[in-house]
């Protein structure tokens, strides 16, 4: 009998990286796992129509205030506390009263057999406390018996006692988990050493993004495009507190001037009847860029589905991007990329892309991105033959792991 499969943390759409996991995770788990294959995600709404069985994560309501999040804390300690009862002492027979977001959750775990987590970085002491709450869920999973499958994702850094204990706890009877990096693998066995769970490695799923070349609409077709996402980074995780989009910009505009070179932003976030965070941060940089005298546009504020970014992205001369999915998209379509290290898991993705020597420290904009720039200028043909063929490998990589599942 055919497996049915859970993808048990789906977060949303509205961030490009995201729904390059949803879309290709469940692209392989169909490939590899079972036809039957349902979404437990945060929102629904951008995918109601392009997946046949979809949930609402309990976490949907997690967020706002500081008292808010308290409140879906308690909530939800108190039901895990009381399924943790109905499962270990009654054998999972109490016909509780649950309803709404917590009885679809229990539906949605004991309609399936394997449970498969594709958050991508939920593993993360600086996420501190979602993971902790994250891992009530995971762990009522497990207790129903159901097997777990953590697909690629970042691993780390863990350095509480306390997380280290649960997260052994929680996944040390999983059936595989993935990591997508060499630290991830590295920090990944530390911690499950001797438990049942198999620790192995596998690129991203988002390397396996398809598309089709869509065109840029707008621009002069004499001048080349270079695509460019900035974002509100994560400075205490990367311990710096300087401001970099001046100096981006400044670098910019050396090696690509304006005479030749059009610039189109490429927002990751996106949020419903609002600006996001990084929408706002890219109109900043489309400001800052036309008083520089280039011709600029900015991708509508609206969902944008990985597949037609990506074909967006194809129509570029070169990207340049401090958030990491949107970068693994542009080079796995074949396109110079340059990631500014906003994050340890953006260096760890180009170091197994064979394009390490692309990727410029936040903190060492000054000094490093105008020459990095320039070389994916001049080696541009080449660097678009490289890309594809270590494409190609990271590929491969991705599909020999998850057949062996």
């Amino acid at each position: 009998m055919k497996s049915k499969i859970l993808m048990i943390d789906a977060f949303s759409t509205l961030h490009v990286g995201n729904g390059a996991l949803i879309d290709n995770t469940y692209k392989l788990c169909k490939q590899y796992l079972g036809e039957d294959v349902a979404i437990s995600t945060i929102d629904p709404i951008p995918n109601v129509d392009r997946f046949p069985k979809i949930y609402e994560d309990i976490f949907s309501s997690y967020g706002g205030s500081s008292f808010k999040k308290l409140m879906f804390s308690v909530c939800l300690f108190a039901f895990f506390c009381v399924e943790f009862i109905n499962i270990k002492v009654f054998g999972d027979k109490l016909p509780l009263p649950w309803k709404g977001k917590y009885r679809d959750f229990l539906d949605a775990i004991d309609e399936c057999d394997v449970c498969v987590s594709l958050s991508g970085e939920t593993i993360n002491d600086y996420y501190y406390p979602h993971m902790y709450l994250r891992l009530l869920t995971y762990y009522l999973a497990i207790l129903k018996h159901k097997e777990m499958i953590l697909f690629p994702q970042s691993i780390g850094p863990v350095f509480k006692p306390l997380s280290k204990y649960l997260l052994r706890k929680v996944f040390g009877k999983a059936k595989v988990i993935v990591a997508r990096d060499e630290l991830s693998l590295k920090v990944a066995k530390e911690l499950w050493a001797n438990c049942k769970a198999k620790v192995v490695f596998s690129p991203d799923v988002a390397v396996t993004q398809e598309s089709e070349v869509l065109p840029l609409d707008g621009f002069k077709v004499s001048k080349k495009v270079i695509g460019l996402t900035v974002s509100d980074i994560p400075k205490a995780e990367m311990g710096i507190s300087n401001e970099y989009l001046d100096t981006l910009i400044d670098k910019v505009l050396k090696v690509f001037p304006s005479s030749d070179y059009s610039i189109l932003l490429m927002p990751s976030n996106y949020k419903y009847g609002d600006l996001s965070g990084d929408y706002v941060y890219c109109l900043k940089a489309k400001e800052m860029l036309e008083a520089k005298k280039y011709t600029v546009d900015i991708l509508k504020n609206e969902v944008i589905h990985p597949d037609v970014y990506q074909g967006y992205q194809k129509s570029l001369f070169a990207f340049i991007s401090t958030r990491m999915h949107v970068g693994i998209l542009a080079s796995s379509a074949g396109i110079p990329t340059v990631m500014i290290n906003t994050q340890h898991k953006i260096k760890a993705y180009m170091d197994i892309m064979h394009m390490g020597d692309y990727v410029v420290e936040v903190r060492d904009l000054e000094s490093n991105l105008e020459k990095t720039l320039e070389s994916l200028k001049l080696q541009n043909d080449n660097l678009r033959i490289e890309l594809v063929k270590n494409n190609k490998m990271l590929r491969n990589s991705v599909h020999t792991c998850l057949s062996q599942l």
